[in-house]
């Protein structure tokens, strides 16, 4: 029976000596099946998120006030002229929309027509070219004071009449280089209309080449800032458009002609308590159908300004002729004041700016962002860094490891109360590489990866295996040791009988 036992506590001790030899090769077996299914589910493609980003670019014009589209003006879009229909600031350095007030309402432009009267003939003309006005000219001309009386057969230079054209501004002049360039005024619309459009203006359309149409033609204060944008790049137009003072010389038919611009802010001549040493050219008109309109260029301190306003209301003296305000030139005068008293151009975004860090789907580290382009733009007087948003988005919706140093992460978009300054590509300033990738080296029977909670419950369970298989086979050790000796004692004892 005792025999029996030993044996039995023999084949005990065996058979958790084998558990404990083939629990390892077990586990070994189990992790590389879940290493195989993860690498099976590593050549599977990934599953894309459904949820679009807004094209980069398009953030900061429809939710803010970079490029001249821009929707949401830095300074707002409520109202802060008495009497304009529409206004516009716009900083042409930074394109930058500071401030909008029914920017694409379609208004009538009155004599402001004449800037792309002007910009569209200088494409068909040389400025020394000589021009002969046809018979009947007066004929041709709507009621108004605005001309310089040029007369039938008078010979006049198209220099000539570009600084009447846009310091008088002369309806006269407007006719006869339409005339010199299209043979009639109504061959001559149909090439405004077709610059326009060209430039991105889907909100204007010209009737006649003077304006003085009753609101035939029409524009919107957005697209009249786009009209001057465009034609500044034209030297002489800029020569014209800021010209204070002229002498048409003599003519065949006239004797020198004094112009004097028409624009007050420019000049102060005639009304001296608008004149601002700011302001570099413009153009302001008045008609009853179209009541007061003005556009101006200004600069200082780093800004320069495109500014536009239209419909403004005009109040006459009891007199019926003299004005009592202006309108468009006092509205002028708030919205450029409006524009240099409470804004300032800052850099906002420069080459190598280091952004926060974004983190890396297995990856061994966060990536740092950093961007790699230099960005201005018009930010409020007062304002700190602090007081600016910065928003980072990473490149679909979260960045997996490796990424590699200079690749793109994202885009980070500058932000001032509800409106978008800018966006801006952003760059990993380093490499990061994937976890598994390490160099560190880990020796384990189970992976690092494969450390999980179940795995623990393995090592537990070996140890206690281990543990309990030494003591059985102690036990069974300590059984066999006593049972020999108490057979050594019984033939002990049997020798002793023997003898006596």
């Amino acid at each position: 029976m005792k025999k029996s036992k030993c044996l039995s506590l023999i084949l005990l001790c065996m058979s958790l000596l084998l558990q404990i030899v083939l629990l390892p090769v077990s586990a070994t077996e189990t992790t590389a099946q879940t290493s195989a299914t993860q690498a099976t589910q590593a050549t599977q493609p990934a599953v894309q998120p459904t949820t679009a980003q807004a094209e980069f670019g398009t953030v900061c014009v429809l939710n803010g006030c970079r490029t001249i589209e821009g929707m949401v003006a830095l300074g707002g879009t409520e109202r802060i002229l008495d009497t304009a229909q529409g206004a516009f600031l716009y900083e042409v350095n930074t394109d930058t929309v500071v401030y909008s007030y029914n920017p694409d309402m379609k208004l009538a432009c009155g004599s402001l027509t004449k800037i792309v009267t002007a910009i569209v003939a200088l494409q068909y003309c040389e400025l020394d070219d000589m021009v002969t006005v046809e018979s009947g000219i007066k004929a041709r001309l709507p009621v108004s004071n605005l001309t310089i009386n040029l007369t039938s057969e008078e010979q006049i230079s198209v220099r000539d009449l570009m600084y009447a054209l846009l310091m008088k501004p002369a309806n006269d002049a407007a006719v006869v280089l339409a005339e010199h360039i299209s043979g009639n005024r109504q061959g001559f619309v149909p090439l405004m209309n077709q610059w326009v459009q060209q430039i991105g203006c889907t909100n204007t359309e010209f009737g006649t080449v003077h304006g003085v149409d009753g609101g035939l033609s029409v524009t919107t204060a957005r697209d009249m800032t786009k009209i001057i944008r465009e034609a500044l790049k034209n030297e002489d137009f800029v020569e014209f458009f800021g010209k204070e003072t002229y002498t048409i010389p003599a003519t065949n038919k006239s004797e020198e002609r004094e112009l004097d611009t028409n624009n007050h802010l420019r000049y102060d001549k005639f009304l001296p308590q608008f004149y601002d040493k700011r302001v570099t050219g413009g153009l302001q008109t008045y008609e009853e159908s179209s009541g007061a309109c003005m556009a101006v260029t200004a600069d200082s301190n780093n800004m320069k300004y495109i500014g536009v306003v239209l419909g403004c209301t005009r109040v006459m003296e009891e007199n019926g002729w003299q004005p009592a305000t202006y309108g468009n030139l006092e509205e002028m005068t708030d919205l450029l004041k409006f524009g240099y008293d409470n804004y300032k151009v800052n850099r906002i975004i420069y080459d190598g700016m280091t952004l926060s860090q974004i983190a890396v789907s297995g990856g061994e580290c966060n990536a740092v962002a950093q961007t790699q382009v230099d960005i201005d733009s018009v930010v409020p007087a007062k304002a700190q860094v602090k007081n600016l948003t910065i928003n980072i988005k990473p490149i679909n919706e979260g960045l997996s490891a490796p990424i590699k140093a200079g690749e793109q992460i994202g885009v980070v978009e500058i932000w001032y109360r509800n409106s978008c300054m800018a966006e801006a590509e952003i760059y990993s300033m380093g490499s990061v590489r994937a976890a598994d990738d390490s160099s560190v080296e880990i020796h384990s029977a189970v992976t690092r990866n494969g450390l999980n909670e179940s795995g623990i419950f393995s090592i537990i369970g070996t140890i206690c295996v281990i543990v309990l298989g030494l003591a059985a086979a102690y036990l069974a050790f300590n059984a066999y040791m006593r049972s020999r000796l108490r057979a050594r004692r019984r033939r002990r004892r049997a020798n002793r009988r023997r003898i006596r």
